[in-house]
């Protein structure tokens, strides 16, 4: 009986994944940056609030031709969530 070997001719081989690093720390660095944004943005909301002032929100797509109303919520002709102005 004869036996039959066979190489497979396998090697290995490495990934450079330093761009894939870099692009991972650049994420990390812009969701620092907004949730600074969105902190600051939360503090000046909440100081506007406590001063008595009143908040005005209007369709962020002017679907309704500018009127602004006096609480958040969705757009009566879009759905679009009021931003606040």
């Amino acid at each position: 009986m004869a036996t039959l070997v066979v190489g497979l001719g396998l090697t290995a081989c490495s990934v450079d994944t330093s761009g894939l690093e870099d692009a991972a720390n650049d994420l990390e660095e812009q969701i620092e940056g907004i949730e600074e944004s969105a902190d600051s943005l939360n503090k000046e909301i909440e100081e506007t609030a406590n001063s008595g002032a009143s908040l005005t929100y209007q369709c962020p797509v002017d679907c309704d031709n500018g009127p602004v109303y006096d609480e958040p919520g969705p757009c009566v002709k879009c759905g679009e969530e009021m931003v606040i102005l």
